[in-house]
């Protein structure tokens, strides 16, 4: 059976237990993008690669290697970034619980994407070093996620009373669809649009790193109204426009932990 090793940088989306002393771990790559792995022995004494690596986002380093079956092994492992106050901060905590459910039900194509990984690796390590103004960033991160996953809003079709439709993606003047944001709400819609739609340059409003665009919508003092109401719509979003996607579970935790 012929194998292929590959040194890659990697994020942990998921894992599940097997068996009495082993992992299944779903991890997103950099270059050979979705992946899941089987981790023997994390729970014994002396083993060198620990469960506690495996926790959902962990930023890593890996040397894999997969042949014929669905299943790839780690041979050799160590972290990329090391989390300084994402693990201890219970709201940071349960924002990193949205985002990689929300990550685990869209990105389901084994295709190759730096861009996309790029963006997730970047957005992490600015949660973890952000010390305030970051509590917009689950809405942030699933509108800039939506343009790599295909269905950013148009926002071209915006003007003054029009509603956001949520079917088509579309900003319409008529406002009796069930799945439309009222006039209001997608006014402040559109305005955070307009910090997150991509550039013509790779999006450079896409990333995290060094960009003024994150600056300005973090500082976008949203009501804790406004903010519950653009997560449950932005929610619905990702229902109509993601096949087969269930319902976000860590949604209802991620609204009752912000609103404390």
């Amino acid at each position: 059976m012929n194998k292929t090793t590959v040194k890659t940088r990697a994020i942990v989306l998921h894992s599940i237990k097997y068996g009495d002393n082993s992992l299944i771990v779903k991890m997103l790559t950099e270059e050979s993008g979705l992946l899941s792995f089987m981790v023997k022995n994390v729970f014994g004494k002396k083993s060198k690669m620990k469960a506690a690596l495996f926790q959902n986002m962990t930023l890593l380093d890996i040397v894999s290697e997969s042949g014929n079956g669905s299943l790839s092994f780690i041979k050799e492992l160590s972290l990329a970034h090391y989390y300084k106050d994402i693990t201890t901060n219970i709201k940071k905590s349960t924002i990193i619980f949205f985002i990689s459910e929300l990550l685990s039900k869209t990105i389901t194509e084994s295709e190759t994407d730096t861009a996309l990984f790029d963006f997730i690796f970047n957005a992490m390590i600015w949660l973890d070093e952000a010390e305030n103004d970051y509590v917009n960033f689950p809405i942030l991160f699933a509108i800039r996620l939506s343009a790599y996953l295909g269905f950013f809003p148009n926002i071209d079709t915006y003007s003054e009373g029009s509603c956001f439709d949520l079917l088509d993606g579309n900003f319409k003047k008529n406002q009796n669809d069930i799945y439309q944001m009222e006039p209001e709400l997608s006014r402040t819609f559109y305005e955070i649009l307009e910090v997150t739609r991509p550039c013509d340059s790779i999006g450079d409003s896409l990333k995290f790193s060094s960009s003024h665009r994150l600056t300005d919508l973090e500082t976008h003092r949203l009501s804790l109204k406004e903010r519950r109401k653009l997560l449950e719509h932005i929610a619905t979003y990702y229902k109509l426009h993601v096949e087969d996607m269930r319902e976000l579970g860590s949604y209802e935790i991620l609204k009752t932990v912000f609103e404390n």
